[in-house]
This record gives C-alpha cells, sequence and structure tokens, in this order.
C-alpha cells in the first residue's frame, strides 16, 4: 500500500486502515518467503529463542532486501506511531533485525534514529552493569540522544520480550551515562506482535512501555490469514498460537514433520510426472 493509498482511505477511519496494514504487510511476507510455515518452507519447523518448537516463522530480517516491502514498511510503521502514539522526537532500533526498520520508519516520519549496540552474552541487567568495566569508550547506543526525547524503540517480532528489555536497559544506561533529564521510552514498536504468552505484556507494564505493532497476530492476524494460508497452515498456526506447549510433545512435532514432507514428496513426484 502506497502513501497516496493511505490518503485515500483516510475517511474509512483508523481501525480499518490498520487493519488493511496488517493484512497488506501479511501478504507481503507471505509472498516474499518471510512468513514462513512447516508445510510451505521447512518441515522440521524452527526452534524459538525461547527453546519452544514452532510450525512458523517471522523472518523479518530479510525486509530490506525487497524494496516494495522495505517501503510499505517504512510507511506502515510511521501511521502507527502518528495514530497510536503521537508525537516522538527519536527512534531507536534493536540490532540487528530492528535497525534497517526504524531507519525506514524514521525517514518517513522526518525524525531522527539512533540504534543499539549488539552487545553478545547479555541476558540480564546485570549483565549489562559488569559491562562498561570491560566496555572501553563504546557507546551503548549510537547516535544522538537529547533531553527530554521521547524515544521509540524499533524491533521486528515481540515474542518473550528479553531483547526489548535488554534494549530499555542500554538505552536507560547510556542516558544517565551521558547525563541527560527527561528521557522517556513510551513504547516499542514491532512489526509482528506474537501475543504468545502474558510474559510480554507483564514485562512491558512493569518497564511503563506500551507495545505497538502493525499487526497482533492472535488477535488480529490469524483472521488475516484465512486468505493467505492453506486451510491446513492456519488449522495448525491457529492451535499453536491458542498453546504453543501443546506442540511441544515429540509425537505432536513429529506427526507434523512427517506430514509435511510427505506433501512435498507427493508434490514433487507431481512436478516430475506432469
Amino acid at each position: 500500500m502506497t502513501r497516496d493509498s493511505f490518503e485515500n482511505n483516510s475517511s474509512a477511519g483508523w481501525p480499518q486502515r490498520r487493519a488493511e496494514l496488517g493484512r497488506t504487510l501479511l501478504d507481503y511476507l507471505h509472498r516474499f518467503g518471510l512468513f514462513r510455515t512447516w508445510m510451505r518452507d521447512r518441515p522440521e519447523g524452527w526452534e524459538l529463542v525461547s527453546g519452544l518448537w514452532s510450525p512458523f516463522y517471522v523472518q523479518a530480517r530479510n525486509v530490506p532486501s525487497h524494496p516494495d516491502l522495505f517501503r510499505f514498511v517504512g510507511e506502515a510503521m510511521a501511521e502507527i506511531v502518528r495514530n497510536e502514539l503521537g508525537e516522538c522526537e527519536r527512534l531507536v532500533g534493536l540490532a540487528t533485525a530492528g535497525i534497517p526498520l526504524a531507519a525506514a520508519a524514521a525517514l518517513e516520519l522526518g525524525i531522527a534514529m539512533c540504534y543499539t549496540r549488539k552487545l553478545p552474552g547479555v541476558r540480564t541487567r546485570e549483565d549489562l552493569a559488569a559491562l562498561p568495566k570491560d566496555y572501553g569508550e563504546h557507546a551503548l547506543v549510537e547516535g544522538d540522544l537529547k533531553d527530554g526525547d521521547r524515544v521509540v524503540l524499533v524491533d521486528d517480532v515481540s515474542a518473550q520480550f528479553t531483547s526489548k528489555q535488554i534494549a530499555h536497559w542500554q538505552v536507560t544506561t547510556e542516558v544517565a551515562n551521558r547525563k541527560l533529564r527527561d528521557v522517556t521510552i513510551p513504547a516499542v514498536l514491532v512489526l509482528v506482535d506474537r501475543e504468545q504468552g502474558e510474559g510480554a505484556k507483564i514485562a512491558a507494564a512493569e518497564l511503563g512501555v506500551s507495545i505497538l505493532s502493525v499487526v497482533r497476530l492472535k488477535s488480529e492476524g490469524l483472521d488475516l490469514l484465512h486468505s493467505i494460508l492453506s486451510p491446513r497452515e492456519h488449522e495448525v498456526i491457529s492451535s499453536y498460537v491458542a498453546d504453543p506447549h501443546a506442540f511441544q510433545h515429540p509425537e505432536t512435532r513429529d506427526a507434523l514433520i512427517a506430514e509435511a514432507r510427505r506433501f512435498h514428496r507427493e508434490r514433487a513426484s507431481a512436478s516430475f510426472t506432469g
């Protein structure tokens, strides 16, 4: 959807426009193979950072490789900020997937951006507190920050929220190191909020931030995916989103893997004989 499309649909109201943004994003991701399913793309599925097995995966790191999608993402994320947050002075892209997304959205909004540095091995606030002693003069956040900034963190997907917590700590630590005043972080902005479990909501509430997204998978995305996925893909992914732990039993995973491999064999056989 282009900027002209957004403007032409302004009379439809924000809820309708937001639904169209989500539908267009999911369509783009699926078309370019970035919304991946075990049935279509990888029979063995994916192991997430949380350790859970998943029959689908959102590979948003490749968004900048597709110019039309990249342009749309910048416009869509800017629309979310304007309509659900209001003014902010700065976007901070989370290393590494969030950096190009923040750049695209910041250009559309006409505001500045920064980005966090990748911190290997940092998983907790304590890890971060111990880091500066060996970190030399490297900043935890690259780019200018100023007194009174309202800062929005930008990433690709929200699941367990751990990486967002670390980024929040990086920014607040950097703000303290620079002796800045009244810098606030009202929100985290992502392309896809998987909405799996209460952990992310609780962690965000503890930090005092809102989770903004172009599409919320559980409450919005599943309906939008009806016309994008096959009936079987939609059935399995809907069940998974409702209860991912039910899919962690080896026999359940093995059955789905065998089903996908059988599908690929039959498709290859039909293609060969055809």
